[in-house]
Order: C-alpha cells, then structure tokens, then sequence
C-alpha cells in the first residue's frame, strides 16, 4: 500500500520538562525546540490561532514529536481515564521497570499501583508492568524485569 510510519505525535502541558524527562530519565535524544510557522500548523491540523512549540525525540525505532500550544487553550486541564475512548499510552520495554518508576518520580509521574504486577499470558509473560502517568494525564506503559 505504500504506507511508512513518520513519527507518533504527543500535546503535553510543558514540551521541554517532558523532554527532559525523556532524555535524563529514558535516555532518548531530543531535538532543540521549535516554533513552527504557525499557517502550516493551521493548515495541518486545522486548528486556528495556533502558538505551538515542538520537540523531536528519537529512541530506537521509534520518533515521537512532542507539542505543546500556547494557543488556543486546552479545553482539558489533564488526559483521561485509560478506558475512555481517545486515551493513549506509550508502551516501552526497559530493564529494570522499578528503577524507572523511581526514576520518573522526580518528574512527577506516578506508578498506577503500588506494586510490579507480572503479566500472566500472552507474548510478554513473566514480565512486570505498570502504567505511570503525570498530572496531565501522559501515560507510559513500562514493561521489563
């Protein structure tokens, strides 16, 4: 068919904390930041009276583009529920998953649960996981030993 992913794209409250988060934390490489011209960004998306600032990050496989508006305001203060429909997540495979989540603690994310569950079927069997999300709402799956 002719279809190439490009990047999977994030609105976050504060564009340059979560890429500090996922530089120091995930290790990924980050792009400065960016203002793209607003008129094309009106053009893409179809949202008018746009301010946004973008950064790249790039992990193995994967570029995410990570935006956050200035203008027009959100109307949402903070993501959903994982069940609600539209809720995302990000799903990465680390070593250690604990050393992560305590990691992620200093930028303000928190474990859904208290302990690692394993996963008990399936392709990743065995493995512990956890979904850990920031205030807004930005949710990271975490599977690993």
């Amino acid at each position: 068919m002719g279809i190439e992913p490009l990047h999977i794209g994030f609105t976050v409250a504060d564009v340059r904390s979560m890429a500090a988060f996922m530089h120091a934390c995930l290790g990924f490489e980050v792009t400065e930041p960016r203002r793209p011209p607003a008129a094309s960004i009106e053009e893409v998306t179809g949202v008018l009276g746009v301010d946004v600032e973008l950064i790249y990050v790039y992990a193995p496989g994967l570029t995410m583009e990570l935006l956050q508006y200035t203008s027009p305001q959100s109307a949402t203060a903070a993501g959903g529920r994982p069940c609600d429909i539209g809720a995302s997540h990000l799903a990465l495979k680390v070593h250690d998953v604990a050393d992560v989540v305590h990691r992620a603690a200093a930028y303000g994310f928190e474990a859904a649960a208290p302990h690692l569950p394993r996963v008990k079927a399936g392709p990743n069997q065995g493995l512990r996981a956890t979904y850990i999300r920031d205030s807004h709402g930005f949710t990271i799956e975490l599977m690993g030993g």
